[in-house]
């Protein structure tokens, strides 16, 4: 099967731009292509065909009178003078000029810039500590000269969940959406963000607005699970809770990545086995600590994970969601290890809240490790969705399940979609095992 390997970005849905749009703003190749689940070179060609796209719309406007006025014509004054004796010198040093204002304003800028990212450290820093009422009017304060800067408007919400007040962190999120998606907007057609265009630019930063869609998650749930904590407290379930914590606390722990986590489930270890004997009871204490990206967060699904109930695999569906590296993926691998139990789990997930199925691409990826009737037809279901990247997701899942019943549909379903890789390459698999069957009949 031939497909156009060019990107069609009228059929791509903003979870598909994520990437490129966060390659433009300078974050590590190799980490975004990883994230988004596919190769450097398809992330390499979606940027240089926005690129593209992006001249050719501005080929369509061009306002500048340098491009669009010849030498030779009449001058647009009115002086009825050809344009070169006339306005082009002006227009040429008007232009020049404002190019060497720029020039001469990127070393402060860089300067500006470097300030500001210790400044965002700094308030980063005050989360972690729990100070987030200082954290928050830092943040609050930067954004006064900085209103672009997502990563302030970030510490804001956070701090805000982190603080119970998911209501101002849930506006914050919303408010920081809507905007991202103008910006991304904007910039595929103008090829820039709306602040590049001011005489004064500030800096800016912007989320994509898949990240603003889990960091609203995350805020809706912490609500969510203040709703269900009990009101009155058990006391020995809350000391354990408060000694989990403690994991959090990097004076006690100052160790970081897999040592940091080898560190704290050795000194925690009765902790964590008192927990997962108690019983159910335990999670409402456990869920507002999922929230939160701290080391005390990782140990959630794994507690979770010893309770077989409904509201336990519903809980580890919404951390999944979070995007925490570690306890979305962990989430993710218990969530597998309960096979058929799951099914209706998610089949719920894609019927309501489905404001999230962008964000719902692990749940997905764990019906392909499924390898159950049930898996595969709620898979074929998803093949029909109306999210290009939930599609492309569900067709690489339906490979793994090695059917070739599936392949009529996946193939039509990567036509709808656009050729994207994770279904193109699953259509491969199952064309190489339907070929391999075929030459064993013979």
């Amino acid at each position: 099967m031939n497909v156009d390997n060019s990107v069609k970005f009228d059929t791509m849905s903003e979870a598909d731009l994520e990437p490129v749009l966060e390659l433009l703003q300078g974050e590590n190749p190799d980490a975004v292509a990883r994230k988004a689940g596919m190769t450097k070179e398809r992330l390499w060609r979606i940027r240089d065909d926005l690129l593209a796209h992006v001249e050719r719309e501005r080929a369509k406007a061009t306002d500048a009178p340098l491009k669009t006025i010849g030498r030779n014509a009449p001058c647009p004054c009115g002086s009825g003078k050809k344009y070169k004796h006339c306005c082009l010198r002006q227009d040429k040093a008007a232009i020049e000029g404002e190019h060497s204002e720029k020039a001469a304003s990127q070393p402060a800028r860089k300067t500006e810039q470097a300030q500001l990212i210790k400044r965002i450290e700094k308030a980063f820093g005050l989360l972690r500590s729990g100070r987030y009422s200082e954290a928050i009017e830092r943040a609050s304060t930067l954004c006064l000269r900085y209103p672009n800067e997502d990563r302030l408007h970030d510490i804001m919400a956070t701090g805000h969940v982190y603080a119970g007040q998911s209501e101002t962190a849930i506006d914050i999120c919303r408010k920081r959406m809507a905007v991202a998606k103008a910006e991304n907007t904007f910039f595929l057609q103008h090829g820039r963000y709306r602040d590049a265009q001011n005489d004064k630019t500030t800096l800016s930063y912007f989320y994509p607005p898949l990240t603003w869609l889990q960091k609203y998650w995350i805020a809706l749930k912490s609500g969510e699970y203040q709703t269900v904590f009990p009101v009155k407290e058990n006391a020995a379930i809350a000391d354990l809770a408060k000694t989990l914590e403690t994991a959090d606390d990097v004076t006690r722990f100052p160790e970081n990545q897999a040592r940091g986590l080898e560190r704290r489930r050795a000194a925690l270890k009765g902790t964590l086995e008192q927990l997962k004997s108690i019983g159910p009871e335990v999670i409402p204490y456990l869920l507002p600590m999922a929230v939160k990206y701290g080391w005390a967060g990782l140990f959630v699904p794994e507690i979770l994970s010893v309770y077989p109930s409904a509201l336990t695999t519903r809980a580890l569906i919404d951390i999944s969601m979070f995007g925490f590296a570690y306890a979305s993926g962990a989430s993710l691998h218990y969530l597998e290890k309960r096979k058929d139990t799951v099914i209706p789990a998610i089949r719920d997930a894609f019927s309501r809240d489905t404001e999230f199925d962008p964000i719902k691409t692990g749940i997905v990826s764990v019906l392909g490790n499924i390898r159950t009737t049930a898996a595969y037809e709620l898979l074929l279901e998803l093949l029909t969705h109306e999210n290009p990247h939930i599609v492309n997701w569900a067709g690489d899942a339906l490979g793994k399940h090695q059917n070739i019943a599936a392949l009529p549909l996946l193939v039509a379903a990567s036509k709808r979609i656009g050729g994207e890789r994770r279904i193109e390459a699953a259509i491969r698999r199952l064309k190489d095992k339907q070929e391999t069957a075929s030459s064993a009949a013979v």
